[in-house]
């Protein structure tokens, strides 16, 4: 196929219109790709909001105990804290776990409170020491230096859940350190918070403290023994999800880090269908446009090559028109000089009459004379008609009887014509030949034998068609042949010459016994053989 500017253009659009396309389809994938990760974002966002309020909830609670502890004459003893408990949790609406320890400065339990229950783990009496590391044990000892509430790493309690330790040193009266509160608040009060969200179930969340402990709602992975033996089911660990599908964020809880993540259990895929469909319709308009373009340069070279195939034949039609033209005109050349010719030898047996006394030679050259000017007639109506291979057969017979009563008739014969042929019917060349012979043959024989002078006489021709065969009918008011007479065996110049036409005819002659006058010719049209 030869390439031109048209079809070069057509297929830099079609490129350009595919880097658009794919430009359009791969920042579709891209924003379908951030609506996910935002909806991921805004759900860990939420729930770190939601923590940080429940930080504060914390961080209220504790400092209500130490302002408590602070304030009191005399430091409370264990069923006054624990009544000041119930009453500060009632007031926040605070309907989690909860333990409220005083420890000496020798690190030992003194009082062990929740909101309904004294020392159910009996910690009393039992030193911190034989349970906290002494990194922890060191922290302690300073935090009993200071005024200020720090929050130290969870533990996983006798109680069967995980604790954030809020702790802050005690004096009595005098000013003297007695030691230090430790609130332990359960962690899942915390935690809940990125797992009663709407569609949080979609999410699964990782709490790592200070970049080293696993943390749950349950349990804490710290390599310390474990009291519950309820697992958090949301565990990340749980599900095979990779490190860099977590969103993380950093929360500051008194000193204390947490660092929080979040990722999608099973990451929504983006659905590529929109590419699938893009794409797809891309290339078959991009195929149908090609096709099209093709397809109408085709039919353009087609449209062309048939126009000039059109001015050829037109060309070509033009000369066929010129030839028949001149065919025409040579055709009808030769009819009239074939009727000339005719004539010619018609008026060469008129000289010979008039030098002929024989009577009967005048009657022969007579009867010749009509027989070649019935056939010269045949080439003057095929002169004159448009096709000039067919006659109208009634003009015909019509101008042949007038021809014969002006050759031969006596002017005191009186005759009434009657004719009926349908105007319309016509015959090729041959077979009107033929058929004016015999018709000459037939008028003539009428006018010698038939025809009374000075009487009334009729003369009756119709031609008509049955089935595969036309009819002609001819009459007189003649009394006919003898019945003995043999037509086929007649010496008779002239009954020979109908025999013999009729039979070239396909055809064949009747004479009617019981209307002697009467001959019935049945024939079809000549064909040559």
């Amino acid at each position: 196929m030869k390439f031109n500017k048209t079809y070069i253009l057509i297929i830099l659009v079609i490129i350009v219109a595919g880097v658009f396309l794919n430009k359009l389809l791969v920042s579709n994938y891209q924003l379908e790709e951030k609506r996910i990760e935002d909806r991921l974002l805004k759900a860990h966002s939420d729930a770190v909001i939601n923590s940080k309020s429940t930080i504060k909830v914390y961080a209220a609670l504790v400092s209500s105990l130490r302002s408590h502890v602070k304030n009191s004459a005399q430091f409370p003893s264990e069923l006054e804290l624990q009544n000041y408990l119930k009453d500060l949790l009632k007031e926040l609406n605070f309907k989690d776990s909860i333990i409220v320890n005083y420890i000496d400065k020798n690190h030992v339990f003194k009082y062990v409170i929740t909101p309904h229950s004294i020392d159910d783990a009996n910690l009393k009496g039992l030193s911190v020491k034989d349970f906290r590391s002494e990194k922890i044990i060191k922290e302690l000892d300073m935090l009993m230096q200071h005024d200020k509430i720090t929050l130290f790493d969870p533990i996983n309690l006798r109680e069967g859940w995980v604790g954030f330790p809020f702790n802050f040193s005690v004096k009595n009266n005098q000013d003297e350190v007695l030691g230090y509160m430790a609130p332990i608040i359960n962690v899942k009060y915390l935690l809940d918070n990125f797992y009663n969200g709407p569609n949080n179930d979609k999410y699964i969340h990782k709490f790592i403290v200070n970049d080293s402990i696993d943390l749950t709602r349950e349990v804490l992975y710290d390599g310390t023994t474990s009291y519950n033996k309820n697992r958090d089911a949301e565990y990340y660990k749980n599900y095979e999800v990779n490190d860099n599908q977590f969103v993380y964020s950093n929360v500051r809880l008194f000193n204390l880090n947490l660092k929080i993540g979040s990722a999608y259990k099973d990451r929504p895929k983006t659905s590529i269908l929109l590419n699938v469909i893009g794409y797809f319709w891309y290339i078959l308009i991009s195929f149908l446009v090609l096709i099209s373009f093709y397809q109408y340069r085709k039919n353009k070279t087609l449209n062309s090559e048939l126009s000039q195939a059109n001015l050829k034949i037109l060309s070509k039609n033009k000369d066929l028109e010129n030839n028949l033209t001149k065919i025409e005109t040579l055709i009808k050349e030769i009819h009239h000089r074939v009727k000339n010719n005719m004539q010619m030898i018609s008026g060469i047996l008129t000289l010979q009459q008039e030098e002929s006394e024989d009577k009967k030679v005048i009657s022969a050259l007579d009867q010749s004379k009509n027989r070649i000017n019935s056939m010269a007639l045949v080439h003057e109506k095929l002169y004159g008609s448009t096709s000039l291979k067919d006659v109208k057969i009634k003009d015909y017979i019509t101008e042949l009887i007038e021809f014969v009563e002006q050759t031969i008739a006596d002017k005191n014969i009186i005759l009434s014509k009657t004719l009926l042929v349908d105007d319309t019917l016509i015959f090729d060349a041959e077979t009107t030949s033929y058929l004016g012979l015999i018709i000459n043959e037939l008028i003539t024989n009428s006018y010698k034998h038939a025809f009374k002078i000075n009487q009334e006489n009729t003369l009756y021709l119709s031609i008509t068609k049955e089935d595969e065969f036309y009819k002609l009918d001819y009459d007189d008011n003649g009394e006919g042949i003898p019945e003995d007479f043999d037509i086929e065996n007649s010496e008779s110049l002239g009954f020979q010459l109908m025999y013999i036409l009729t039979d070239q005819l396909n055809g064949q002659l009747v004479n009617d016994h019981k209307n002697k006058s009467r001959f019935t010719i049945y024939f079809k049209q000549y064909h040559v053989n």
